[in-house]
């Protein structure tokens, strides 16, 4: 699928448009459409039964029997075609909100996951809390809104104008007596009561609400890390144990859940005045056009049937003018909602930016097999000196170990050789077509089988289920070799033992030319260790070994050492 959110920053127009101008535009445009047009067709029945309830109550009031049964009977018809016409302008309206959705996200996710974004806001940006809720919530928010209102906004346009004639007709003239001024006649004077009254509800609806749209924006965020602490704890839930921090942790769930229900209360508060107010519009509004219908109905210029038609002709009308009033608790959802889309989205974009002046590395590929990196300065983001002009080579056929004071900046340096740190200068030139693997610290295992977890970052490798086992158990994890098919979240349910040894089974698997190690034995005993280590010597006699980490028992494993206290100031 192509990409149509780049690298730039956003309106809520440019956002929403990307949809409609999309690949999928014409089935969006065709669905749309089509909810357009039931919308009218609905609009069509509602004026048709206008009609209705005027020569039903005249032949009520004429006793008129047959035709009141006939009339009936047309009733019934007109009501089964307005049921099927509302079903599916429902089915095609959600169709189309799935197809926007699924699109949506599937863009969301690309731009994410693309210039490393998602890596940029998680370790250097304190400004984007939650980005899986926004994907997962937020996006699904906004195509719902988007396409109520935006349908809702025309099915109160189309009635509007479908009833104003009605209206028009049945109104006649209002004379007001002026006295020696004489009299002014009014046409349509029903059609300007529901007009002025419909203004006033939305000026004071907007004057009212407004504030809701900045506390359901907050709302959501307080929510979202209050969830994200709940998370946090059962990925933690045995570092807490351990340190009996029940209490400590309880009382940091309570001041994040007390801050949702303050916040929660503001927006009831401000939705009880907003409720004041149209729950009394409301409530006007179904004696108003009594009042101002009656006059008619005793004059006599209608009969009941007209009366009855002229106050639901009415009623349709004013509830098209009221459409703002009675969508504005979901319009600020929607602002709310788009919103923390805007910002996840351009502040993606500011990331990178500051990313892009921040990153004067410079990468290059040469023909020889070594890897070299020619005066590294490397910074944290906030902007102080870790290491300073680092000159190095790693000649391939050797192995490496790179030692230093902890909080040196050791795996900070891997991470510039891996092209992902952006906070610093230098050079770093990188074998051409040799495969680098990176083993970090905290290891990572995707959710899902265990083999996919053992092929990642490989969706798909031609590798049998008997070399997998042979792996496990030449790491020491037997226990593991009837799971390979067993989903869970590994992360949580293996030791960090178990998952060093799993990152070594993989890059058995994977065969790299040259291997990064990041402390990647720190939870091992020395034997095993030892035979890791060994099994890389054996299986792997190609690959070079660049490791970081304290342990003396891993020195004879290396031909070099590198220490990189020399290069800090």
């Amino acid at each position: 699928m192509r990409q149509y959110l780049h690298s730039r920053p956003y309106t809520a127009w440019q956002l929403i448009k990307a949809f409609w101008q999309s690949d999928q535009r014409f089935f969006a445009y065709l669905f749309y459409i089509s909810v357009i047009a039931m919308s009218m067709m609905i609009v069509g029945m509602e004026v048709g039964l206008n009609y209705w309830y005027n020569f039903f109550y005249d032949a009520l009031q004429d006793y008129d029997k047959k035709g009141a049964f006939d009339l009936l009977a047309i009733f019934m018809f007109l009501a089964g075609v307005f049921i099927i016409l509302a079903v599916y302008r429902y089915y095609l309206q959600q169709y189309l909100g799935l197809r926007w959705r699924r699109w949506l996200t599937d863009q969301f996710l690309t731009r994410w996951l693309t210039k490393r974004s998602y890596y940029y806001l998680e370790n250097f940006e304190e400004h984007t809390d939650n980005p899986d809720q926004r994907i997962q919530e937020d996006i699904g928010a906004l195509v719902s809104y988007s396409l109520d209102l935006s349908i809702g906004l025309i099915s109160a346009v189309t009635t509007f104008f479908a009833f104003i004639y009605i209206l028009w007709t049945l109104s006649g003239h209002f004379t007001v007596h002026l006295g020696s001024l004489g009299t002014l006649r009014i046409p349509g004077y029903l059609v300007w009561v529901a007009i002025l009254y419909a203004i006033f509800g939305t000026f004071f609806t907007f004057k009212i609400g407004f504030p809701l749209v900045s506390l359901n924006f907050e709302q959501q965020r307080r929510e979202a890390n209050f969830r994200f602490a709940a998370i946090d704890l059962r990925s933690h839930a045995e570092h807490v144990a351990f340190y009996r921090g029940e209490t400590h942790q309880k009382s940091i769930l309570s001041k994040l859940f007390n801050r949702v229900l303050d916040n929660w209360y503001a927006i009831i508060l401000r939705q009880k005045l907003l409720l004041w107010f149209t729950a009394g519009y409301n409530q006007v509004s179904v004696i108003l056009p009594l009042v101002v219908v009656l006059p008619n109905y005793f004059g006599k210029i209608f009969k009941l049937g007209g009366l009855m038609q002229s106050l639901r002709a009415f009623t349709q009308i004013q509830d098209a003018l009221s459409f703002i009033v009675n969508s504005y608790t979901t319009i600020a959802q929607w602002q709310a909602v788009i919103q923390r889309l805007l910002t996840f989205l351009n502040h993606m974009y500011e990331v990178e930016q500051q990313a892009a002046i921040d990153n004067h590395f410079t990468y290059s590929e040469h023909p020889e097999n070594k890897i070299i990196a020619k005066n590294v300065t490397i910074n944290n983001p906030r902007g102080e000196r870790l290491l300073n002009n680092v000159s190095t080579e790693f000649v391939h056929g050797k192995n490496y170990l790179i030692k230093g004071d902890s909080g040196i900046g050791k795996s900070t340096f891997i991470r510039v050789i891996a092209d992902i740190w952006p906070y610093g200068s230098g050079e770093i030139s990188l074998p051409n077509k040799k495969n680098i693997m990176y083993l970090p610290q905290k290891f990572y295992m995707p959710i899902g089988t265990l083999k996919e977890a053992l092929l990642f970052p490989d969706k798909v490798i031609t590798t049998s289920d008997e070399t997998l086992i042979q792996l496990l158990n030449d790491c020491d994890l037997p226990d593991l070799v009837k799971r390979l098919y067993d989903v869970a979240m590994w992360s949580e349910q293996l030791s960090p033992g178990e998952l060093q040894r799993i990152a070594f089974a993989r890059l058995l698997l994977h065969k790299p030319d040259w291997a990064f190690l990041d402390e990647s034995t720190s939870a091992l005993d020395l034997h095993h260790e030892e035979h890791l280590y060994k099994l890389l010597q054996t299986h792997l006699p190609t690959c070079s070994v660049i490791s970081v980490g304290h342990q003396p028992s891993i020195e004879k494993f290396h031909d070099y050492q590198i220490d990189l206290s020399q290069y800090c100031q």
